[in-house]
């Protein structure tokens, strides 16, 4: 199981790196909300993982930021905070298994993403909680339809089955009991 704690949205890379480098924690999951250079309104996502900071991950040569840079919507950047240490196939499970919720959501034809289309082939349990970047640990309550976070659940779960077959479960948005 794994609870992400999702900071956002930023509306540049140096946002994000002026937010990052004050964190006394290190970020490694980021997601990108944008319009590719010659879409005339669609808009495009991307999942991506890093075992840095996120900003130096940007700054790699051929890094799909580049492909929404000029008409970059929001970054959110994700942590995954009940674990003390996370090794990078358990930051890949995370992705796969959110990357895999977005196409399945939006289409595959709606994001950046080359991979990991297809769901966990294991049990994974994800939370996802949406805080405001500047603030006492906010939470945000409302965001727009189009935003990441609005998209992707704040509870996912991918079962394998015996069969082999995954059933996916979910829900959109936690509510105050």
């Amino acid at each position: 199981m794994f609870l992400v704690k999702w900071y956002g949205p930023f509306t540049s890379v140096e946002e994000e790196k002026a937010w990052e480098e004050k964190q006394q924690f290190n970020c490694s999951l980021y997601l990108l909300h944008g319009m590719l250079k010659y879409a005339k309104s669609k808009e495009t996502y991307y999942c991506g993982m890093s075992t840095r900071c996120v900003y130096e991950r940007f700054r790699d040569k051929g890094h799909h930021i580049e492909e929404v840079k000029d008409r970059l919507n929001s970054i959110y950047v994700g942590c995954v905070s009940n674990h003390k240490s996370v090794d990078r196939s358990q930051i890949l499970l995370v992705e796969k298994l959110i990357t895999a919720t977005l196409a399945y959501e939006l289409g595959e034809k709606s994001l950046i993403n080359a991979t990991n289309f297809r769901f966990p082939g294991e049990n994974v349990y994800v939370i996802n909680e949406w805080y405001k970047p500047y603030g006492e640990n906010e939470v945000w309550e409302r965001q727009p339809k189009n935003a990441p976070s609005h998209i992707v659940p704040d509870v996912l779960v991918s079962h394998l089955r015996e069969d082999g077959y995954i059933d996916l479960f979910g829900s959109k948005k936690l509510k105050r009991l």
